[in-house]
């Protein structure tokens, strides 16, 4: 039997009064008040609820008693079960009119909260599964392979990952027919083990969202690997690429490894927290490495004059002690861009 909730019931009540001119209150299967308008009767036992609860059937109160008021009260049954009582208070020619009305109300709002609580738990043991699955130290047993089948993942097949990061609504991409993972609000992961799907999945990812950013791992035995591939990827490509949509881990391999390794590297991430606070420098230095050092290219690219150009080329070898046109110092720009990315 679904067990209504005091914080359910109260939530209930608040969104009925908007439109009902009445008091309402909602009882528990005991007919106790577990949501009402009128917070003093919070934990009374509503003796009308407990005759509803009776008999499973609408009791009406003709004048006010000590522990309760006037009014209908009407039964609330799911599945066959009574899980409560929901009452409305005034005069019973006034208030029975809303009965039926009110009663359908609160029912389908409980059911859209019960159907909410299912999803949620759902999405709850489908994020547990993939962070499983996600573990280089997990072995991947038969019971856990057995778990990935039903999302249409098949563990002992080599895979590549598709990772999917949008500042805009990362829900409105929708890929069923794929083992897809929600990792947070704003990226996903696709497991593809038909490699040719891979690319007519990024054109189907882009169609629905062209805001998205794409990293695609290389092809490996293991998902738990190709989603470290992905993410270092996409490291890559947020930290040196302003426009840049699209990348595959085989296109960055050496330095995107290089990246993961330099995470905890105290002299980067020292340089790194000076660089960062500055945007335009960020750009700046990403569009100079993009136009292959052509400071002619880079102005015009940012819209601005060479001598512009240079002046920001000197501001970031001031913060940051490296100099852009030096090219040892130019590799180490490079890390500390992607260093950026967390």
């Amino acid at each position: 039997m679904y067990k209504l909730t005091a914080n359910l019931a109260q939530m209930i009540v608040n969104k009925m009064m908007k439109d009902i001119p009445y008091n309402i209150n909602i009882m528990d299967k005991n007919g106790v008040i577990i949501g009402s308008g009128n917070k003093e009767r919070i934990g009374i036992l509503h003796h009308g609820a407990v005759d509803a609860i009776r008999y499973r059937k609408a009791v009406e109160i003709k004048k006010d008693e000590e522990f309760v008021k006037k009014g209908i009260n009407l039964p609330i049954e799911m599945n066959g079960d009574i899980i409560g009582v929901v009452g409305i208070s005034g005069e019973i020619g006034e208030t029975r009119p809303f009965g039926n009305l009110v009663r359908s109300t609160v029912i389908l709002l409980i059911e859209q909260s019960v159907a909410l609580e299912k999803a949620n738990q759902e999405e709850k043991r489908k994020y547990d599964l993939f962070n499983r699955i996600m573990d280089t130290d997990t072995l991947y047993t038969k019971e856990l392979a057995e778990q990935a089948k039903v999302y249409g993942l098949e563990l002992n097949k080599p895979s590549q990952i598709v990772y999917v990061e949008s500042q805009s609504n990362i829900d409105e991409i929708n890929l069923n027919d794929l083992p897809t993972f929600k990792i947070t609000n704003d990226s996903i992961c696709i497991v593809v083990q038909e490699i040719e799907l891979v690319d007519p999945l990024i054109t189907r990812i882009q169609k629905q969202n062209q805001d998205v950013r794409i990293s695609i791992s290389g092809v490996n035995d293991r998902p738990s690997n190709g989603y470290i591939q992905a993410k270092s990827a996409m490291r890559v490509l947020r930290g040196l690429f302003s426009d840049k949509k699209i990348i595959f881990y085989t296109d960055c391999e050496v330095i995107a490894d290089i990246s993961e390794w330099l995470k905890q590297n105290r002299s980067i991430e020292k340089i790194t927290t000076l660089l960062e606070k500055n945007e335009e420098l960020c750009k700046t230095l990403q569009v100079y490495l993009n136009s292959n050092l052509n400071s002619n290219e880079a102005a015009g690219l940012l819209n601005i004059h060479r001598n512009t150009l240079n002046y920001r080329l000197e501001k970031i070898q001031k913060i940051t002690g490296k100099d852009p046109k030096n090219i040892l110092e130019l590799v180490e720009l490079l890390f500390i861009l992607i260093n950026r990315i967390k």
